[in-house]
């Protein structure tokens, strides 16, 4: 395996790993919430404590999202660092083909939407949540309402602490804890009915958070078994600090005109954090044993966008015109990192070797900054037709000043266009089309390539995508589309320089089946379907494969949730979440198989003592795969996940 030969690999795998994998912490709630009856699609919804659909805000369409910046809090530009805390938010909505139809500005590879906590109005409201499982998780959130003036002054707020599993797309880890207490607020004032003020004050802080180990082999070839216990080094427990602020301005200037604007800043901070990496691990489960310290990794965004529109209606026509400005700072401290070899291992045996006296260097400084300023038109035609087209001018400039080499910069201007249309073919038909153009920050090569933080030119992308839409039932539909997408290709070459080699090229067919199939029965199944290509000029002499690593050839979500006709309070549920064979090196010598997920439960609304009450169970993985994966970057992971059990209980206290 190419990728596993050169520690560069290991400590970009282990950057990445910080991103692949998360923790799960608890939602803004109420009893009678269910995301499979409340979705109307299968692209990605995010309600409470769980998800469906096909993405999620870390992956759409094989990338993400948030690194990408096509992150939205009620659909105003936000340049997110730290995780949102679900303090503050209700949950998010992924933006994607027919759904980003007159959604402003969209952008390749889809939105995020963050959709905040609801104002509850001039009663006090309030949820309390516990939660066991999965594994050694549990944890307790509060969340409320509270009217300070009736409705003109309300406050949203909650807290929670909790022990957390790590987790990625494919499931929770038995072992992998972390800590993590959060508080959030977002007070909503207004004074009249054309005014409204929002606040966004969110915390949240991670502690002893186990570290997740990655596996690289020396040839094309998995790993041999290992045990399905816990893996880690006990030592390596890192922290971070998330801090998200902010305020959203909305003002009814006329009849026709609107005036929205947002200013946010977002924190991350990871004052220590650790990788742990057996490399060059050779047939006979022989290896070499990496562990690598990092000093203080920060970043911190400033950002914001402030837009206006117009809204013109006659007879049969509705138009809408916007301008919009927005723009960000983004400034960041990395490396800096120590590694340690720690000499052979044998990946069957789990050796704990004592803490390291880590010896860190200077680290790099890197800021960022994009302005943009736009304009788009959407008409809609008696709800038959619709057509949008927006044009936005962009401004990108990003400076590196890495320990002992010269200042790095990279500047781009450049147009972005998008267009969108859609026709009722019929009265349960509608087709629709697209196209969407980007600029996204590409980052800077990693420290031990030959051009060390050097910046990498950002990448301008583009997508196309098309489908149809059939209406089967006003609360059932089925959506099936095509894309392509377009990004440029960034690696070490033959000499050991991070640059351009080529693009990624992904074309995918995508399937949505959402809503009430029949009285009680609820489906919500979302399929991706394709390959993301690599094409360059000489990628064999790069040893770089056609594929992308990392990326499934097939996916799909499915969940379905049946409500017991003879006692409506109850319902069960089913669900499976497919990940097909992938690329597990850089060269495409060899792929991680396929993987399955399976997942039996069901829920029952009660009342106690008088308040609204529901409780959720679920068994996970209930075929209990095992298999060595991998997750959109080089590096194995073992799914080495027995059977286990989550269950929370929801109380309304209102």
């Amino acid at each position: 395996m190419r990728a596993t030969t050169t520690k560069s690999r290991a400590f970009s795998a282990a950057i990445t790993a910080i991103v692949v994998f998360h923790t799960v912490t608890a939602n803004a709630q109420h009893a009678a919430d269910n995301p499979v009856s409340s979705a109307d699609d299968a692209y990605g919804l995010k309600l409470g404590l769980e998800s469906v659909g096909i993405y999620s805000p870390g992956l759409v369409r094989g990338f993400n999202p948030q690194a990408a910046g096509n992150v939205r809090i009620d659909g105003l530009y936000f340049d997110q660092q730290g995780a949102l805390s679900e303090r503050v938010i209700e949950g998010s909505t992924i933006k994607v083909g027919v759904s980003e139809i007159g959604y402003g500005f969209p952008a390749p590879t889809g939105i995020v939407d963050y959709d905040l906590r609801h104002a509850e109005g001039d009663t006090p409201r309030g949820t309390i949540i516990a939660k066991v499982g999965p594994y050694e998780a549990r944890g307790v959130s509060v969340d409320g309402s509270l009217p300070l003036m009736g409705n003109e002054l309300v406050l949203p707020m909650g807290v929670s602490t909790q022990v957390s599993t790590q987790t990625s797309s494919y499931g929770p880890y038995p072992g992998y804890t972390s800590n993590v207490t959060s508080i959030g607020a977002t007070p909503l004032w207004s004074p009249n009915d054309r005014i409204t003020l929002r606040a966004i004050v969110d915390w949240q802080q991670t502690n002893a958070a186990k570290t997740f180990p990655l596996f690289f082999t020396a040839g094309d070839f998995p790993p041999s078994s290992i045990s399905n216990n816990y893996f880690g080094q006990n030592w390596a427990k890192g922290r971070n600090l998330t801090m998200n602020l902010g305020a959203i301005a909305s003002a009814q200037l006329t009849r026709t005109w609107l005036l929205k604007a947002g200013v946010f800043r977002s924190i991350s901070d990871y004052p220590i954090s650790y990788a742990d990496l057996y490399t060059d691990i050779q047939a006979n489960g022989q290896s070499r044993h990496l562990v690598v310290g990092y000093p203080d990794q920060d970043t911190a965004s400033n950002s914001g966008e402030l837009r206006l529109s117009g809204v013109f209606t006659r007879s049969d026509w509705r138009e809408q015109l916007t301008f919009m400005a927005r723009g960000r700072d983004t400034k960041a401290r990395y490396g800096g990192e120590d590694v340690i070899d720690e000499g052979q291992a044998a990946i069957s045996t789990l050796v704990q070797l004592p803490k390291p006296d880590f010896i860190y260097s200077a680290r790099t400084d890197d800021r960022a900054k994009l302005w943009s300023v736009g304009s788009a038109y959407h008409v809609d035609w008696r709800q038959r037709a619709e057509f949008e087209l927006g044009i936005q001018d962009e401004n990108y400039r990003e400076t590196v000043s890495a320990p002992g080499t010269p200042e790095s910069n990279v500047s781009a201007h450049t147009p972005r266009v998008y267009s969108n249309v859609a026709v009722a073919l019929a009265p349960q038909w509608t087709a629709y089309a697209g196209y969407t153009q980007g600029l996204e920050n590409s980052g800077a090569a990693p420290n031990s390539a030959r051009n060390s933080d050097a910046v990498l030119p950002a990448s301008k992308t583009w997508q196309i995508d098309a489908g149809i839409r059939y209406a089967v039932t006003p609360k059932f539909k089925i959506t099936a589309g095509v894309f392509e997408l377009q990004k440029p290709y960034f690696n070490l070459d033959a000499n050991n320089v991070d640059r351009e080699l080529g693009v990624q090229r992904a074309k995918s067919v995508e399937l949505s089946i959402a809503g009430e199939l029949f009285k009680y029965l609820h489906v919500n199944i979302g399929v991706l379907d394709g390959r993301v290509s690599i094409l360059g000029p000489n990628l064999a002499a790069e040893q770089v494969g056609s594929v992308a690593v990392g990326q499934p050839l097939l996916t799909y979500v499915a969940n379905v949730n049946y409500s017991l006709w003879w006692l409506p309070a109850a319902s069960l549920d089913v669900s499976a979440t497919h990940f097909g064979a992938a690329p597990a090196s850089i060269d495409n010598g060899v792929y991680a198989p396929a993987v399955t997920r399976v997942n039996l439960g069901g829920r029952y609304q009660f009342t106690a003592f008088g308040k609204n009450s529901s409780l959720r169970l679920q068994i996970q993985n209930i075929l209990a795969a095992k298999e060595w994966t991998t997750q959109y970057t080089p590096g194995f992971f073992q799914w080495p996940q027995p059977r286990t059990v989550f269950a929370y209980l929801t109380t309304d206290l209102q």
